[in-house]
């Protein structure tokens, strides 16, 4: 009985999942001239199996960072009262977020720390999470007011999905404000950072490995 329990709570997981998949791909669309529509259709199909244990919550997860928590709650609900984000996107975030795996990234040794403890990602599918997918990793950032994520570039191209307000840089463009709703696209390599403003931020991201 346990264990046909656990297969249901894994099939559904999974369904969840496909399901962003699906909301990301229509937030894309052709942005910056690609076909995300086909570049996340692979990710669906390589989505292929989920940890069979199933956690409680996100209290469980992050239960030593209430702030972090509050931010998390405060930025999710501004989102979803938005008329500029997707409401449907973020009900399939939702749906996943209890089962996410969240992290935080250190600081080099010529950075500021101070990000350090007023961020975390939520990983929701590919490297780290519980879902496995290989051709990309979704996540979604959340961060306190006034926080500055450093600069940095990775090999993968990324995307981020806009929920919240906050600042982004990129070499080449400076710094500049999508609003929510809007996208972001940082090409392989390129040097990039983002920050907060006077309130929690909150943006879904990709890292695409193909």
């Amino acid at each position: 009985m346990a264990l046909s329990e656990s297969l249901w709570q894994q099939a559904a997981q999974l369904e969840q999942a496909q399901q962003l998949l699906v909301q990301v791909a229509e937030n894309l669309g052709s942005y910056q001239g690609q076909d995300w529509t086909d570049e996340i259709s692979a990710s669906r199909r390589s989505v292929q199996s989920a940890q069979l244990s199933i956690n409680a919550g996100i209290e469980a997860h992050i239960e030593d960072d209430q702030c972090i928590h509050d931010w998390l709650l405060q930025s999710l609900a501004n989102a979803a009262a938005s008329s500029l984000v997707d409401g449907a996107l973020v009900e399939r975030i939702g749906r996943l977020l209890p089962d996410a795996v969240w992290i935080k990234r250190h600081a080099a040794p010529n950075e500021d720390a101070d990000f350090v403890d007023r961020h975390r990602h939520a990983l929701l599918i590919g490297k780290g999470s519980r879902i496995q997918c290989d051709s990309l990793t979704l996540g979604l950032m959340v961060m306190a007011p006034d926080v500055r994520y450093p600069f940095h570039h990775h090999p993968p191209r990324e995307f981020y999905i806009v929920l919240s307000e906050g600042e982004w840089y990129q070499e080449g463009c400076g710094w500049f404000r999508p609003g929510p709703g809007g996208l972001v696209y940082n090409p392989q390599s390129i040097l990039h950072a983002v920050q907060s403003g006077t309130g929690p931020f909150l943006a879904l991201w990709g890292l695409m490995h193909t």
